[in-house]
């Protein structure tokens, strides 16, 4: 009897922790939508800021960080064959790999040709999510 009634309190206890936990509006899982759509345009957007640099408040290696963390999220909600077939989708894969391979083996930032490539298929993949859209 003792056994059952802890067994079930630990059990609520969990419950309402991963609730609360999952009702934080400042959880990064909060900021997928899951429309592929307004998704990757909000990662496209996100993607920018962060390599524009622009932002006084964060430094670049919080930008970084974001930048990481968004794009595995981004990666770990879409992916399969419903999405490998879109060009928007393998566009932004590029951009991934090609941001999260710099971002892991650097601290550096991106040279200039290569920022130039990244923010080029930002727009590809922008364009090719309108006309996919």
């Amino acid at each position: 009897m003792f056994r059952t009634f802890f067994l079930r309190l630990v059990g609520l206890c969990l419950s309402i922790t991963l609730l609360l936990g999952w009702g934080n509006p400042d959880a990064q899982a909060a900021r997928l939508t899951g429309k592929y759509y307004e998704d990757s345009m909000t990662m496209i957007q996100t993607l920018r800021t962060v390599l524009s640099e622009g932002d006084p408040v964060m430094n670049p290696e919080e930008a970084r960080a974001e930048a990481m963390e968004a794009i595995q999220e981004f990666s770990g909600r879409y992916h399969g064959q419903r999405y490998d077939k879109l060009q928007s989708f393998t566009t932004l894969r590029t951009v991934f790999n090609t941001l999260a391979s710099q971002y892991r083996m650097s601290n550096r930032p991106l040279k200039p040709e290569r920022m130039e490539r990244v923010l080029m298929q930002l727009d590809r993949a922008e364009v090719a999510l309108r006309r996919e859209g």
